[in-house]
């Protein structure tokens, strides 16, 4: 019986460990779903093996200046659900009277994914949605 438990546990730990594998690399931003529409973005989300950075731009107005995030730090994956921890919250939001620009460390974010071949998809707690495909050279 220990043995039995024990290869689940290597198992699911190998499993967890290599989805969080499939995600090491560069994503070029393709588009932000906000409340199911989505827009253009161009930027990249950077993976390693424990830590993530992410920039990117968009357009949400019809001013001179593109909205942007800025995100960084470490993250964890359990299943198909990643916790990004946000050592670095940047967001620029041009047309936003109340808060036109927002830096400070945020709170942890549990979000989901998915990936299918090259293109991943990150869902935020808000349903917003990042699309991706993985960055070539």
């Amino acid at each position: 019986m220990f043995r039995k438990n024990a290869l689940a546990v290597v198992l699911l730990v190998g499993c967890i460990g290599a989805q969080a594998e499939s995600l090491v690399g560069a994503w070029k931003a393709v588009s932000y779903e906000i409340a199911g529409v989505p827009h253009p973005m161009q930027g990249l989300f950077l993976f390693t093996r424990h830590y993530y950075s992410s920039n990117v731009r968009f357009r949400l107005g019809e001013g001179p200046i593109d909205d942007a995030n800025g995100n960084a730090g470490p993250y964890h994956v359990n299943g198909n659900e990643i916790v990004f921890e946000q050592w670095v919250q940047v967001h620029v939001r041009p047309e936003d009277t109340k808060q036109p620009v927002l830096s400070h460390e945020g709170a942890p974010e549990h979000s989901k994914f998915q990936r299918q071949g090259n293109r991943l998809t990150i869902v935020f707690p808000s349903g917003n949605r990042f699309q991706l495909e993985r960055a070539t050279e």
